[in-house]
């Protein structure tokens, strides 16, 4: 019986290693990825008195009162290593303060957050309603801000660099329609009017993060992302999308230090490199 036992032991301890390697092997080329955030706001406009249509320079004086600062009406989100998204509004009351609130919180569970064209526009306009409505500050938060905008201009040379533009060229049919009075009956439109339109604005940021996303992951190989992957993962991968499916490709030498180059093939792109050696002799 003791027999029996040891060989039904040995069994189950063969089985248990063979379910490990099998665990193992398919984690070969993942990493523990980042959670990256995307995100697109949607502004409510301002109104003002003016003279004449055209052209013109419009002064703080003629804003209309109780239409002379920025609000945000809708804010839509999507998470780059799951499926979930999500869309925030101003509410009945047409006040961003608990949205801007809520966003944030859902920052602090990100590693990196970006926007297209946000290091301009919507970082600053939820840092603004930040100190209009008396919430805490949080520079912080910029630490970890992304922009695709700033990454398309600066890493390549297009006729525009609008969203539209490139989500066309992209094959993904540009931004959904809006216009002047979609805004305007989210406004002053009557309760049934406002929702409506309400509801397409947010259907139309949406597209605009799904754009965003989709651009990035499909331009990520000719970008200098901020976020490095290899920094916060103890094995060795590639920083800028954190996958171990990397090779040596080559020396590089910058001043008196010998780089040791890596290529990625998991984004068909540069992966980093490592110093190797330091010429300490050499004539100089």
């Amino acid at each position: 019986m003791n027999k029996t036992f040891s060989i039904l032991k040995n069994r189950m301890s063969k089985e248990s290693k063979r379910r490990v390697k099998v665990k193992q092997s398919k984690l070969i080329g993942i990493i523990n990825k980042p959670k990256i955030l995307f995100y697109d706001i949607e502004t409510a406009p301002l109104k003002a008195w003016i003279w004449r249509t055209g052209e013109q320079r419009v002064n703080p004086g003629q804003l209309v009162a109780g239409s002379d600062q920025y609000e945000i009406i809708t804010l839509c989100y999507e998470w780059a290593h799951n499926k979930k998204k999500g869309q925030l509004d101003w509410g009945k009351n047409k006040n961003s303060k608990k949205l801007v609130e809520e966003f944030t919180k859902i920052c602090d569970e990100a590693d990196i957050v970006i926007g297209k064209n946000n290091r301009r526009f919507d970082d600053k306009h939820l840092n603004t309603m930040r100190m209009i409505h008396g919430l805490p500050g949080r520079p912080d938060l910029l630490a970890k801000v992304d922009d695709l905008e700033s990454q398309l201009r600066k890493h390549f040379y297009l006729p525009s660099f609008g969203l539209d533009y490139v989500s066309k060229m992209l094959g993904l049919n540009g931004k959904d329609g809006m216009c002047l009075q979609d805004w305007i009956d989210i406004m002053e439109g009557t309760p049934k009017v406002a929702a409506k339109s309400l509801l397409k604005m947010k259907k139309y940021c949406s597209k605009d993060v799904s754009d965003t996303k989709k651009i990035w992951n499909h331009c990520m190989a000719h970008f200098q992302p901020k976020f490095n992957h290899s920094i916060h993962n103890s094995s060795l991968c590639c920083k800028y999308c954190g996958s171990t499916k990397i090779h040596k490709n080559g020396i590089s030498v910058q001043g008196k230090t010998i780089y040791q180059r890596y290529f990625c093939t998991a984004h068909n792109g540069n992966a980093g490199r490592i110093s190797i050696k330091s010429k300490t002799d050499i004539l100089t």
